[in-house]
């Protein structure tokens, strides 16, 4: 139990280093909440899938990470860019928000659909680049936050 409690703080410390970045006409704030996925019983045959604070978190747990952009001003924001590094102790496990969303699997110097995307293999030959590669994730906004509005998304990681 001490183990997983030690484990989350260090997740919640490293999601604190690996703040999103984000880029408008306008400044705006933006914010980010952790929360651990459970699962329970089944709904019409499907499992419920719940999101909580995490008290404890352990290898295999899956955690949304939900960055919420909200803009002050008095117009609208267009042309917003959220970029957020992939936490060290977190492996990219998907998102629910693929528009104007791509991904970087070198460092955060290029982004492209997961699909596209190559990296070299143990022989030198280019191979597809999986979710475990992913080291950032971007959102590049095509329609405007209207003025004293919010808007937000979110990606799924595993705990290492």
């Amino acid at each position: 139990m001490m183990r997983g409690r030690l484990f989350a703080y260090i997740l919640a410390a490293g999601l604190g280093a690996a703040a999103p970045m984000v880029a408008a006409q306008e400044k705006g704030a933006l914010t980010s909440t952790v929360e651990l996925e459970k699962v329970s019983g089944a709904d019409s045959g499907k499992p419920v899938q719940s999101y909580v604070a995490p008290d404890v978190v352990v290898p295999g747990d899956r955690v949304r990470v939900t960055l919420l952009f909200a803009n002050p001003g008095s117009s609208p924001a267009t042309g917003v860019r959220i970029v957020n590094p992939i936490p060290a102790g977190l492996v990219f496990d998907g998102t629910d928000d693929r528009a104007d969303f791509s991904v970087s699997v070198d460092g955060g110097k290029s982004f492209g659909d997961l699909a596209g995307l190559t990296l070299p293999g143990a022989d030198g030959s280019p191979r597809a680049a999986t979710d475990a590669d992913v080291t950032h994730v971007r959102w590049l906004w095509s329609t405007a936050v209207p003025a004293g509005g919010s808007r937000s998304v979110a990606f799924f990681g595993r705990v290492k």
